[in-house]
């Protein structure tokens, strides 16, 4: 072959692999869908094109999220043949307490009727929980700047002290400066002391309680231990909450997968595995770790094998739709690739197609044959459970051009994922 059908070939193979993938992210799907629009105030970092689950099942996804004045709509995609009553419960959901969101329908009565297709909703809005701690620390911390004098409560029972003292004042004033004449104004003084009796019984009542220690008030005012008590409570009730959401989103966001590849090459006859761990930190990237092409170097070759022996692979990936991409170390040197679902969310959702490129600089003699180009590998696989699937391998497209017969093993470890979730525990701050 010479380079100008390699050349050829490659661009070939990336134009297909383009335009599938402008294929896919046009938003195509073989699952025919209809539409519903339901209104929310508020979203709460719903993603466009989530999940839409009807009672805990998928049934759709989010086409579009739009603004339409001072409502947002969500216009939803629905499976055909999915039936929706109409006094369903459209709200926001998540997967946990820190999880993803997605669309949740709870089912209503089918005596109510079926919503039909391009009917709008009205979704229910719930205040999200980072909002909702966000109103109790405020809260928490207006009481205690009325504990510490600077709220309402301090200031009414300052502005009844004031009054009450210029009440004094004045009936003190007016008894010295009516002294000669006593008699004429012993009506005033009746009618003055009435009132003054009054705001005083009612002032009285309010100190009394206050001095006693009785209710939350009088207890904070007259103990002044208490008061700081309570306001080194409140404060560190909230550092606590902080740092329990912090700690809770460590541990329990991470996900780990054990996987282990077994290959089979009938060119060289021989078969060599794939060890590695997959740690997802959080929704939606991940990264893998592992040893390549493991097997025992004092087996006898039974034929020509130029791969590179028990070497490692260090990636960083990201899951973006139908899409996994990835890049790092691949066996033993830089690379990247894609694996793509063309069929997600549908009965073909098993199937996976690949593309990978390494070696992109590679000039070097292996076994007595020259290396110029670099390694481009395709393949497909098939997920046969939830556990295994297995496919075919083109290897080295470019120059020696082997096939690999591939059965991959693959679990979630939830032990190691709390490990490195309190792993990590260690660089909150104290």
């Amino acid at each position: 072959m010479n380079g100008e059908i390699k050349v050829g070939l490659f661009v070939l193979v990336g134009s297909v692999l383009f335009g599938t993938a402008v294929f896919l992210l046009g938003d195509y799907s073989f699952q025919r869908y209809y539409s519903i629009k339901a209104e929310f105030s508020d979203v709460a970092g719903l993603p466009e094109k989530g999940a839409v689950k009807l009672s805990g099942v998928d049934v759709g996804k989010i086409k579009s999220i739009s603004l339409d004045g001072e409502k947002v709509v969500v216009e939803l995609a629905i499976e055909d043949g999915v039936k929706i009553y109409r006094d369903s419960r459209f709200l926001v959901g998540s997967t946990s307490m820190i999880g993803s969101k997605f669309l949740e329908v709870d089912q209503g009565h089918a005596a109510a009727g079926v919503i039909e297709a391009g009917a709008t909703v009205r979704g229910e809005d719930i205040l999200p929980l980072d909002r909702a701690m966000s109103r109790a620390v405020n809260s928490l911390e207006s009481l205690v700047g009325d504990i510490r004098g600077e709220g309402k409560l301090a200031r009414d029972l300052d502005e009844i002290l004031n009054n009450l003292r210029e009440v004094t004042g004045n009936v003190n004033e007016l008894v010295s400066n009516s002294q000669p004449h006593a008699e004429k104004v012993v009506e005033r003084l009746d009618s003055i002391t009435a009132k003054l009796d009054a705001m005083l019984e009612k002032t009285n009542s309010i100190v009394d309680k206050v001095d006693r220690g009785e209710g939350v008030a009088g207890a904070l005012v007259s103990d002044q231990k208490m008061k700081a008590d309570v306001s080194s409570a409140i404060t560190n009730l909230k550092d606590a909450s902080v740092s329990v959401k912090e700690a809770l989103g460590r541990v329990g966001g991470f996900r780990t997968y054990l996987k282990w590849d077994f290959k089979y090459e009938p060119l060289a006859k021989s078969s060599k595995s794939d060890f590695g761990v997959k740690i997802y930190p959080r929704a939606g990237r991940y990264y893998y770790v592992g040893g390549a092409n493991m097997l025992n170097t004092k087996d006898i070759a039974k034929g020509t094998d130029y791969e590179t022996m028990n070497t490692v692979d260090a990636q960083l990936g990201w899951d973006v739709g139908n899409f996994d991409l990835y890049a790092g170390v691949v066996r033993g040197t830089g690379g990247s690739g894609v694996r793509w679902r063309p069929f997600m969310n549908t009965k073909w959702d098993r199937i996976e197609l690949l593309a990978e490129g390494s070696e992109f600089t590679r000039n070097r003699r292996i076994k007595g044959r020259t290396f110029n180009d670099p390694r481009v590998d395709a393949g497909v696989n098939f997920k046969l459970n939830k556990y295994v699937s297995a496919g075919v391998r083109l290897n080295d497209m470019l120059e020696v051009k082997r096939v690999d017969y591939t059965t991959r093993v693959m679990f979630e470890d939830k032990d190691i994922a709390y490990l490195f979730g309190f792993a990590t525990l260690g660089s909150l701050k104290k």
